[in-house]
């Protein structure tokens, strides 16, 4: 994170928690072998957020930004992702190494539908990893004049345990989160080196989804 959207986080962090490292998030474009393993989510389920925030120029500049990858999470999904909640199916979307897995319900499908919010001025979002939980801070992106607004707030938080493995997945800097419920998820990180920084450990996309 550069420090300026470092402060942003802090501003909004509950007393007492820890910035310890975080890391933009987006949504991914990934391709999925299976029609319904998109990590792509339901408008209906997509949190609204910064409500109340727009500035001159955000919905032109909000039509313009359905053409290019930077700063997607606040423009309407491409896609429908289906809720793939058949256990049955999990060995299946391992061998084809699919985007994502478990359905809107489970702990990557919430994880996925905190990182793809919907605003209607530009809108960052960043996991911060604090000393408490992984939190979703969104952070006002002026899209016109650059930069970042002043608008902060904060998102849906999870218990680092709940997270059991990261992996790479084709093609650069989309990211796949696995959870203790079996369930995984794909999002498109643009800052690798800052995600790589939380997560060492994370599996190559050449090794099998666990």
């Amino acid at each position: 994170m550069t420090p300026e959207l470092e402060q942003k986080v802090l501003s909004v962090l509950p007393p007492g928690e820890k910035l310890t490292a975080g890391f933009e998030v987006s949504r991914s474009l990934a391709f999925s072998r299976s029609r319904d393993g998109s990590s792509s989510a339901p408008d209906s389920r997509r949190p609204r957020v910064l409500v109340g925030q727009e500035e001159a120029g955000d919905g032109w500049s909000r039509f313009v930004s359905r053409f290019f990858r930077v700063f997607t999470t606040d423009v309407p999904a491409q896609q429908r992702g289906v809720a793939v909640e058949g256990p049955s199916l999990r060995g299946k979307r391992q061998k084809n190494r699919d985007s994502f897995f478990g359905g809107w319900d489970s702990l990557a499908g919430q994880f996925l539908i905190a990182g793809q919010p919907q605003s209607k001025t530009g809108a960052a979002a960043v996991v911060a990893v604090t000393d408490v939980c992984m939190r979703f801070v969104y952070v006002q992106y002026r899209r016109v004049r650059g930069g970042l607004g002043e608008a902060v707030e904060l998102g849906a938080s999870f218990p680092h345990d709940v997270l059991v493995w990261t992996r790479r997945h084709e093609p650069k800097n989309e990211m796949q989160f696995g959870f203790r419920d079996g369930s995984w998820g794909t999002l498109f990180v643009p800052g690798d080196a800052d995600f790589m920084r939380c997560f060492p450990g994370t599996l190559g996309h050449e090794e099998p989804i666990p």
